[in-house]
C-alpha cells in the first residue's frame, strides 16, 4: 500500500521538491497510449502526435517515429511557453490519452574525475580477455552503439572499428556523424573496441567490431533524457533496418525522486523508450550504476553535489526494472593489491566490472594525452569506465554463438557472477546456449501499463489556446488537481 501512495503522489511530490535547474524548461516528453486505429505507421502516429499537442496549447517539439511504430503509440516531446515543465507534466499526466509523461530532466556522463601501453590495461587482464581471445577477438558485423558524447573515429587506435557511417547526433545538426567533442564517449569506445594486435595504443575486448557513435552528451558531457530518448530511438530504427547491434552502452546517470516501482516506471518516457529497445531482444542494454556512493534501487540517504540535491534521489537509468535485457555495472578498484568495488561507485548493480584508473583512448586534439605512437590515450575511472567492459563482453559473445542467439541470452551468459569475467562467460555461452532462454519473463509483469485513474481530468474549456494567461491558469490548476488528489490518497 505505502508503495502504491508514493506512486499517487508522484505528481505532487515533483512539485515540492524538484528544482528548475533539473530540467529544460517548457519541455516535457510524452507518449500516448496505444492507437486505436487499425493500421498503425509512424506518419499516422506523428498526426496523432500534432492533433494532440494542439490542443493541449503546446507544439511538437520533437517526435520520434521508430519508437511510436514499434512501441504502437505516439512518442513525442513537447515545448509550452507558457507553462512550467512540471506543471504541463501534471496536467497531462491526468489526461486519459496518456500513458506516461515527465518534464525534460537532465542527465550526465557517469564519470569521476581524476598495444603498446596494453601492459597498463588491468581491467582486461582482471576480466580474463586473454583468455576468452583464443576463442574468439570479435566480429565486424557485430554492432555496438555507443550512446555517449560520440567517437573520435580520427584516433587510429579506433578507426577501423567506427561506423562512421552509421553515427548520429541527437544535440547538434553540424554534426552528424557523431563525432566526440569531450572526450567521454572515446574512452568508452577504446575499452569496447580499440583495434587489437596493430601494434598501436591498447586492445579493446574487441579486436572487431562494429561501433556506431550516438552523440546525446554534449561538450561538457551533459545532455537531456531527450536526447537520450532520440539517441534511443535512432538505434531502435537501425535494428528495424536489420543492423546487427548486439549492444548499446549508455556510461550516463541522472538522480530523480521517482521511486523505481511498476506504477512510476510505466508513466516515464525514458523507461518507455527502454522498454521498447528491451522488447527487440536484440541489443544488451548495458548502464552505468553511478557514481555517488549509494545503492542501486534505493534512495540517496545523503546530498552530493548539485546532482544528487539530497535524500530521496534514486539513479537512473540503472533503477529501471521491468528489462529483461538490461545490466547495471558498478566500478572495481584495485586497493593494496585487492579488487573490490570502488568507494565512490553505487552498489547494488547486476555486476562489477573494472572501473579505476581505466586507460583507453582520448580525443585526438588533446595534445597533452597522445603517446609516442601517434594514439591519444588518457586513464580514468567511474562506472562510465565499467560499463563498456560488459558492453564489450556482451559484443564479443555474439560474434561466437549463432546468429539467432538473443539478447538475452547472451545476458544470462554474462551474470553467471557478480564479477564480469568473460573468458567464464563465454565458455558458459558454448556450452549451455541451447538450454538458455531466449526470452526473459520479468517484463510481462510492466507489459499492462495503461490502466490507471483519469476521471479527474478536466479538458481545456478554449480548446487548447497556447495564451499566456491560458497556460497559468492551467498549470495551476492541474497542480491543484494533484493537491487534492494526494490529500483525497492520504485520508
Amino acid at each position: 500500500m505505502y508503495r502504491k501512495i508514493l506512486a499517487l503522489l508522484f505528481v505532487l511530490t515533483l512539485a515540492i521538491s524538484s528544482s528548475a535547474d533539473e530540467y529544460t524548461q517548457g519541455d516535457v516528453i510524452v507518449v500516448l497510449k496505444p492507437s486505436a486505429k487499425a493500421e498503425i505507421s509512424a506518419s499516422s502516429l506523428s498526426i496523432e502526435a500534432s492533433e494532440f499537442a494542439e490542443v493541449s496549447g503546446a507544439s511538437v517539439k520533437e517526435f520520434y517515429p521508430a519508437l511510436s511504430e514499434k512501441g504502437g503509440s505516439a512518442f513525442m516531446m513537447l515545448h509550452s511557453d507558457s507553462m512550467d515543465a512540471e506543471e504541463l507534466s501534471a496536467l497531462l499526466m491526468k489526461n486519459p490519452n496518456v500513458s506516461a509523461v515527465s518534464p525534460n530532466y537532465k542527465v550526465h556522463a557517469a564519470i569521476v574525475p581524476n598495444d603498446t601501453s596494453y601492459g597498463s590495461c588491468w581491467g582486461m587482464d582482471y576480466i580474463e580477455a586473454p583468455n576468452a581471445w583464443d576463442t574468439s577477438t570479435g566480429d565486424e558485423e557485430v554492432y555496438v552503439a555507443v550512446i555517449d558524447s560520440g567517437i573520435d573515429y580520427t584516433n587510429p587506435d579506433l578507426s577501423d572499428n567506427v561506423a562512421r557511417d552509421l553515427g548520429h547526433n541527437t544535440i547538434s545538426d553540424s554534426n552528424t556523424d557523431g563525432m566526440d567533442d569531450y572526450g567521454h564517449g572515446t574512452h568508452v569506445a577504446g575499452t569496447i573496441g580499440a583495434v587489437g594486435n596493430n601494434q598501436l595504443g591498447v586492445a579493446g575486448v574487441n579486436w572487431d567490431v562494429r561501433m556506431i557513435p550516438v552523440k546525446a552528451l554534449n561538450s561538457s558531457g551533459s545532455g537531456t533524457i531527450a536526447s537520450v530518448i532520440s539517441a534511443m530511438n535512432y538505434v531502435t530504427d537501425l535494428i528495424n533496418q536489420g543492423i546487427n547491434i548486439r549492444a548499446v552502452n549508455l556510461s550516463l546517470e541522472t538522480y530523480l525522486k521517482r521511486e523505481p516501482n511498476h506504477d512510476s516506471l510505466v508513466t516515464f518516457p525514458l523507461w518507455r523508450a527502454f522498454k521498447v529497445l528491451d522488447d527487440t531482444n536484440k541489443a544488451v542494454i548495458v548502464v552505468a550504476a553511478g557514481n555517488n556512493s549509494e545503492t542501486v534501487g534505493q534512495p540517496s540517504l545523503f546530498g552530493h553535489g548539485s546532482m544528487v540535491p539530497g535524500a530521496g534521489y534514486y539513479v537512473y537509468p540503472a533503477s529501471f526494472e521491468g528489462l529483461d535485457n538490461m545490466i547495471s555495472v558498478s566500478a572495481l578498484g584495485e586497493y593494496l593489491g585487492v579488487v573490490t568495488t570502488a568507494p565512490f561507485s553505487n552498489r547494488g548493480a547486476d555486476i562489477g566490472a573494472p572501473g579505476v584508473d581505466i586507460l583507453s583512448t582520448w580525443l585526438q586534439s588533446s595534445s597533452n594525452n597522445v603517446r609516442s605512437d601517434g594514439v591519444s590515450l588518457k586513464s580514468s575511472q567511474g562506472t562510465s569506465m565499467a560499463a563498456p567492459h560488459v558492453a564489450g563482453a556482451a559484443a564479443l559473445i555474439a560474434s561466437y554463438l549463432p546468429p539467432r542467439a538473443t539478447a538475452y541470452q547472451i545476458k544470462q551468459a554474462i551474470i553467471i557472477s557478480d564479477e564480469l569475467d568473460v573468458y567464464a562467460s563465454l565458455n558458459y555461452a558454448d556450452a549451455n546456449f541451447e538450454s538458455l532462454a531466449a526470452q526473459g519473463t520479468a517484463g510481462r509483469y510492466y507489459d499492462d501499463y495503461t490502466n490507471y485513474d483519469t476521471s479527474d481530468y478536466t479538458e481545456p474549456s478554449d480548446g487548447g489556446s497556447s495564451g499566456a494567461c491560458n497556460g497559468l491558469g492551467l498549470g495551476i490548476s492541474g497542480l491543484l488537481v494533484a493537491m487534492v488528489l494526494a490529500r483525497k490518497r492520504m485520508s
